[in-house]
């Protein structure tokens, strides 16, 4: 089920691409990549891996599609996306949007994200980057009764141009 979903995902934002210009970069890694092992009474372990497609419309204006695969979650990320060069092998994407966690409880987070890509070559780069994450909890009458306010670690993550 969810390499089927990542596969449509995928598919639908390639059929976009193809009708318009746009530059589209793939970020694997980021805020959401981690793996937690827990040693004691009841081991346990969770995993979890973050893409995120950048679409840029022209002019730096575009949006992010974010994808986070987990052992205990699934979260879908749409936002804006703004890009622009810092120099010729760092770029800065400014990005905010909404993301919707599907696992139960169904819940709802806002973020902002400050990302800096450097070149690796002419289609590879690093990612480097932080944001701010508001988690406004389950989707359902407890929704923000108790909202969380989040400034996860620096992150880091690979990607490719296309």
């Amino acid at each position: 089920m969810k390499k089927r979903f990542a596969a449509v995902l995928l598919i639908a934002v390639a059929a976009v691409s193809s009708l318009a210009a746009v530059d589209i970069s793939l970020a694997v890694g980021g805020q959401g990549t981690f793996g937690e092992l827990t040693v004691g009474k009841n081991t346990s372990y969770k995993v979890s891996v973050d893409a995120e497609l950048d679409m840029d419309f022209g002019r730096g204006q575009g949006m992010l599609v974010g994808l986070l695969v987990g052992t205990n979650d699934i979260d879908i990320s749409v936002g804006y996306a703004y890009q622009t060069d810092i120099s010729s092998n760092c770029d800065l994407i400014l990005g905010a949007g909404a993301t919707l966690g599907l696992k139960d409880p169904v819940h709802l987070d806002f973020f902002v994200t400050v990302d800096f890509d450097f070149n690796i070559t002419q289609n590879m780069y690093i990612r480097l980057g932080t944001g701010f994450i508001t988690d406004f909890g389950k989707l359902n009458n407890e929704y923000a009764s108790n909202p969380k306010f989040i400034i996860p670690l620096p992150a880091i993550g690979f990607g490719w141009d296309f």
